[in-house]
Parts: structure tokens; C-alpha cells; sequence
């Protein structure tokens, strides 16, 4: 692709794309669960994926993992 991004014309072509290039697809409902937010543990630093009232994701980084733990249960091993 020379390091530009594909733009494809519908969500069965990118359901076949992913598919193809053997990557796992996960239903976003299912990692979110009923609060709509997941704690994402990455090199040493912690993000969060929300889903937002217009059912869009957004992944920020947590500036402090403390306050966020303190309010969340993290799964080491969900």
C-alpha cells in the first residue's frame, strides 16, 4: 500500500480485508460490557476505549492510572 491508507466503499469489505490479513476481529460490545469503557494496558502506559453517545470509539491516554483504578477494576488476564 506504500504506506497510504486504503479507503474501502463498504463494512463487508473491511470485514473480508481484516479476515485476509488473519487479524482477530472482536465485537466492540463485547470487550466494552454494559459501562462502555475498557482500560487498555500498553507499554507501561494506560489507555482507555470509550464507546460515546454517538456509539463512536474513542481511545485516550490516562494521565494518572491511580485516579483511574481507583474508580475501575483492572483484569490482568481478561
Amino acid at each position: 500500500m506504500g504506506g497510504k491508507l486504503q479507503s474501502l466503499s463498504n463494512e463487508t469489505d473491511v470485514v473480508t480485508s481484516v479476515a485476509r490479513a488473519d487479524v482477530s476481529v472482536v465485537d466492540a460490545a463485547h470487550l466494552l460490557g454494559d459501562a462502555g469503557e475498557l482500560a487498555i494496558l500498553h507499554g507501561g502506559e494506560t489507555y482507555r476505549l470509550t464507546r460515546t453517545k454517538q456509539n463512536k470509539l474513542l481511545l485516550t491516554k490516562c494521565r494518572n492510572i491511580s485516579a483511574f483504578e481507583s474508580t475501575h477494576k483492572l483484569d490482568p488476564h481478561p
